[in-house]
């Protein structure tokens, strides 16, 4: 994208760099962008003002009024939190390489702040120093020749490059995780430090990878062609994989949720499953849908997940330990795509080209009518929607009006990188080439969270693990379901109905033999 394009989108080039592939694009196995909110970005900024300096973290914003999950700001002990609102007039960041290559630390990069805000001081510039964190964002590209690359999202420096795997072997979809990154080539699995790019293992999957492997909580998951689901521990190595046995095969890569380990799949006989990787893995439910799910699913915070079948049928599931449809919209079209959740909408995209957008919590349809000609969703954020058109253009789209506001002929994405996590645009052209673009006001990234209005402690009854065992009225302290004291049979003091224990006789005696009692030589009749 030029820069005369981007400038009349709002928008300004944050870097732009090469992946190291063989033949461009075409080479790319896999790409994904994951924030990495345990091992934040911390920056030393220099304000305008004479507020006594501060060292309080200050957190990124995000697009909506839910603040992003781990970027919550930590004030300075007796100042209350606000609105932050001051200039900045000069960022550091820690870790950035000097004039000699030597990367700096916070120390280092605080003592050339202080030499900075003295220097404006001369000058007449009032100003102070603080402490900003930010969750870090980072690229990882695959290439088919086994070459994998972790990349600042931000700035588009390299962290680290490493050679894994076997060239002429299958690489799948790469999973990522706070800690690892996890390849499949072929029936091989490896496991990287995401660190530094250091390989730490290698295993053979029990069954051949169907589409690659996604980390989700404890395990690397993987969907196998035999229609099973295979989990290897990616921290614990004393714990032993696990097999599971679906109906069906899985039609696309599995989805986890951002906001815990449950992760969701469709399978070729119209199921959807959600399973949960935390601790002992353990199929949480499926639900039967109406028609096939072919596309991936969506999800959003709150364990939710979106999607829609090839009979038309658009989905809203919440992954309770039951399983909650939140709503279910039938279109008389095909849907394909995995859906875009962008703030309060939900973006579908039937297989005519033809683009809907639907409220997040009941349904409904927010546009009077959908946009057509629409090839795939590359993300969005703010108000701007980007697509591919059908021709191959790069268009925009309003996301309350669902207007096109520009079409741009000369912009044509090719190998697709959608972004759902912050508010920077990737473009890859066929050369490898990838093209970072964000909001002109928008130097340090704004983190994309979909409200969920549903309350906290409604959640957490929902999902509370309840187990059969645990659960049992015959274990001991547990709940009598007939009651403390009352025994049916006049145990412990409670009433029994033919009179033992002391209890009221429902033939009028007080204990008494309902056939008369006396010796056991006696006649009942009498004789």
């Amino acid at each position: 994208m030029t820069a005369n394009v981007a400038s009349r989108l709002g928008l300004v080039e944050a870097w732009q760099r090469t992946i190291p592939t063989p033949v461009g694009a075409a080479s790319l196995a896999d790409q994904k962008i994951f924030v990495h909110s345990e091992s934040p970005h911390v920056y030393i900024e220099i304000v305008a003002g004479a507020a006594p300096a501060a060292t309080a973290t200050v957190p990124a914003a995000t697009d909506d009024a839910e603040p992003s999950p781990g970027a919550e700001a930590k004030p300075v002990a007796g100042k209350p939190k606000s609105a932050d609102t001051a200039k900045v007039l000069m960022r550091i960041a820690v870790g950035t390489p000097n004039a000699r290559g030597v990367s700096i630390d916070q120390k280092e990069a605080e003592r050339l702040a202080s030499n900075e805000i003295r220097r404006m001081k001369r000058r007449g510039i009032q100003a102070t120093m603080r402490t900003t964190e930010v969750q870090r964002v980072v690229l990882y590209s695959l290439a088919d020749d086994g070459t994998l690359e972790a990349r600042d999202a931000e700035t588009g420096r390299p962290i680290w490059i490493a050679q894994v795997g076997t060239q002429g072997l299958h690489f799948g979809e790469i999973g990522v995780s706070e800690k690892y990154v996890t390849v499949v080539n072929g029936a091989n699995l490896i496991q990287i430090d995401a660190s530094n790019g250091t390989i730490i293992y290698q295993d053979r999957t029990g069954n051949a990878p169907q589409f690659g492997v996604i980390n989700a909580g404890d395990f690397a998951m993987i969907a196998t062609v035999g229609g099973g689901i295979e989990g290897y521990p990616l921290s614990d190595p004393t714990i032993d994989p696990f097999l599971e046995i679906v109906a069906g095969q899985a039609m696309a890569p599995p989805t986890t949720s951002p906001t815990s380990s449950r992760t969701a799949w469709s399978t070729d006989r119209g199921f959807v499953y959600v399973m949960e990787l935390i601790g002992k893995p353990s199929t949480l439910f499926r639900l039967n849908t109406n028609g096939l799910v072919s596309g991936r699913i969506a999800a959003a915070s709150g364990d939710r997940f979106f999607f829609g079948s090839d009979t038309g049928q658009a989905y809203a599931l919440r992954a309770t330990r039951s399983g909650d449809v939140m709503w279910v919209v039938p279109f008389g079209e095909p849907f394909y795509d995995q859906p875009l959740v962008i703030g309060e909408q939900v973006m579908m995209l039937s297989t005519y080209g033809r683009l809907f957008s639907m409220n997040i919590d009941n349904g409904d349809l927010s546009w009077d009518k959908p946009v057509t000609n629409v090839d795939q969703m590359l993300g969005g954020f703010g108000n701007q929607l980007f697509v591919r058109t059908m021709g191959g253009s790069l268009s925009v789209i309003d996301v309350k009006t669902g207007k096109t506001t520009g079409t741009f002929a000369n912009v044509r994405p090719g190998h697709l990188l959608p972004n759902t996590q912050t508010d920077r645009l990737y473009l890859v052209g066929e050369s490898g080439v990838v093209q970072c673009l964000r909001p002109i006001d928008s130097e340090l990234p704004r983190f994309i969270v979909a409200p969920d209005r549903k309350p906290t402690e409604e959640l957490a009854a929902e999902t509370e693990t309840k187990d059969p065992a645990e659960k049992s009225p015959f274990d001991p302290g547990s709940t009598d379901p007939f009651g403390t004291t009352a025994d049916p049979f006049g145990a412990g003091g409670g009433a029994d109905p033919f009179g033992a224990g002391g209890g009221a006789d429902p033939f009028g005696g007080s204990g008494a033999d309902p056939f008369g009692g006396g010796s056991a030589m006696d006649d009942p009749f009498g004789n």
